[in-house]
């Protein structure tokens, strides 16, 4: 989990880690980069994003997703895809980025 240390919440940590662990051992940050934002992760048929619910799952770490908490953390993941961690990492420390906010970056 270090690359999220700077994520207090320990909920909130988790659920981006395992996320993060899940799409990059699935090789699906390309598909991450390239995700419609009309289209919602809550909402979405993909075949990848059931590809990524069930390794999110498998995973050690599985903070047990419900709907909601799961596209949230598709939204966090999406941002990374498609500005970088580290762009991330000073979004979440110059303040927490609502999901209207993540789209418009």
């Amino acid at each position: 989990m270090g690359k999220f240390d700077f994520i207090s919440d320990t909920h909130t940590r988790t659920m981006i880690s395992n996320g993060y662990s899940a799409v990059s051992q699935l090789e699906l940050w390309e598909w991450m980069k390239n995700f419609s934002t009309s289209e919602h992760f809550m909402r979405t048929k993909h075949p990848n994003a059931y590809r990524i619910i069930e390794k999110m799952s498998a995973l050690p770490d599985n903070p047990r997703h419900s709907g909601a908490s799961f596209s949230e953390t598709m939204l966090h993941l999406e941002f990374i895809a498609k500005h970088g961690i580290q762009k991330y990492r000073e979004k979440f420390y110059a303040k927490l980025v609502t999901k209207s906010q993540m789209h418009d970056l």
